[in-house]
């Protein structure tokens, strides 16, 4: 028991590196180059299956990263550790031309476990946003006032690792607090190739942010007739204001040689994250099925944030509803079709970018979702599966990107009995 454990705990550090690594590569959406990019999705493998739910999801066998009081309903003898691999086949249209793209990555990385019978804290990693795009433009370069081919390039993002501390009051009301530390780096690269001067220019710009951040949660549970509850969940994160260095880099050439060549901080800056409000319910009947649903409201239009290379960029206040369910045929069935945890969901929200103040996008999708119980019917192996389709809300011309995906994420949620003491025999 305690190889098995020390093994555990030695994987997931050695995996910390990595996950900080893949977010690099979750995405291939030319919308990453506006604002922080693409928001992930902060949900789990299994929730992921369930169109993303979680602020009023309490379940013993999951952790629910969605809210912090949920962190109680840990049983006081079990140790959780859950990570996930991440995978896209992505389809770009742009009204003129195509392409497919492939992504694969680390996801994330969480512990939970208990402190007392109603205390319990959870520690993880996980990305907060992905920015990653390449395309090229043959437009009119005001620097060189000429008509150019333009390659843009971008990559980074932001993760966060955290520490959940929650705590059960009379069974029926939770409250939890999440602290964490949110860091990262955007790099937005391009270059231009004149058509008709030996003129080129290349820029380099680049945001390393790095803040502390809190949300705090609650949930309380209605115990109904036949052991059935209705759980209701709410979180509230703050608006928080983010350390950052901000660079712009030029540089200008001319049949090889170097004209200008400038590296400028820009100085007095400010990038924030949103004050965000959510809430969600599910109905519970133990062991059989789950129903919920959730709505968050992002205020992003009152966060300051200073994009380098888009003057005309704004942010918008964002709105996502997720609905989900979960099926257990029979919890004791042998048959291990029987037994499996069955999921399905939908969300829909709107970007939290808007081009020339009026220009966003629509981001919506459909899930399903398997729970694979282990051997010792504690451990799971969770797939979720996500056709999601995101488009431009208006088309002021044809070039407006049309973005398909097929998603799928891989999650291991190992459990174990790790607290309590065997008896000799």
């Amino acid at each position: 028991m305690i190889k098995t454990k020390s093994v555990l705990l030695l994987f997931l550090l050695a995996l910390l590196p990595v996950t900080i690594y893949s977010q690099n590569v979750n995405t291939v959406s030319p919308y990453t180059q506006y604002g922080y990019g693409q928001l992930a999705d902060p949900s789990f493998g299994s929730q992921r299956g369930m169109g993303g739910i979680g602020y009023g999801l309490r379940n013993s066998e999951k952790i629910n990263p969605l809210n912090p009081a949920s962190y109680s309903a840990v049983d006081s003898m079990t140790f959780m550790l859950d990570f996930a691999v991440k995978g896209q086949t992505a389809w770009l249209k742009d009204g003129s031309t195509s392409n497919t793209k492939n992504t694969a990555g680390i996801e994330y990385i969480a512990m939970q476990f208990p402190l007392s019978q109603k205390l319990g804290m959870g520690v993880g990693l996980s990305p907060v946003s992905h920015v990653g795009y390449e395309y090229r433009l043959n437009q009119y370069v005001p620097e060189l006032d000429t008509y150019a081919a333009s390659t843009y390039k971008g990559k980074g993002g932001f993760n966060k690792a955290y520490a959940t501390v929650s705590y059960n009051f009379l069974d029926r009301l939770s409250v939890g607090v999440n602290l964490g530390y949110m860091f990262g780096n955007i790099y937005k690269t391009g270059y231009t190739m004149p058509v008709t001067s030996g003129h080129q220019i290349s820029w380099n710009d680049t945001i390393n942010t790095s803040t502390l951040t809190y949300e705090l949660g609650l949930q309380y549970t209605f115990p109904l007739e036949n052991k059935d509850v209705v759980t209701i969940g709410a979180v509230f994160s703050p608006k928080i204001k983010m350390s950052n260095k901000t660079k712009k880099g030029i540089l200008r050439t001319q049949s090889g040689s170097i004209i200008s060549d400038s590296i400028v901080s820009v100085g007095k800056t400010s990038y924030q994250m949103p004050e965000t409000y959510s809430i969600g319910f599910t109905y519970n009947k133990p062991r059989k099925f789950t129903l919920g649903a959730d709505f968050q409201y992002q205020r992003w239009g009152d966060a300051d944030y200073y994009d380098i290379t888009n003057s005309q960029l704004t942010l918008t206040d964002r709105m996502k509803i997720n609905v989900g369910a979960e099926y257990i045929p029979n919890y004791t069935a042998g048959n291990v079709f029987k037994k499996m945890r069955y999921r399905a969901g939908a969300y829909y929200s709107n970007s939290y970018v808007e081009v020339d103040n009026k220009y966003g996008y629509k981001d919506m999708g459909l899930t399903l979702g398997f729970g694979i119980p282990m051997v010792d019917k504690r451990s799971f192996i969770n797939l979720a599966f996500e056709y999601n389709i995101i488009s431009p809300d208006k088309r002021p011309n044809a070039n407006m990107i049309d973005e398909k995906y097929f998603r799928f994420t891989l999650s291991y949620t190992f459990n174990e009995l790790w607290f309590f003491k065997r008896k000799l025999q």
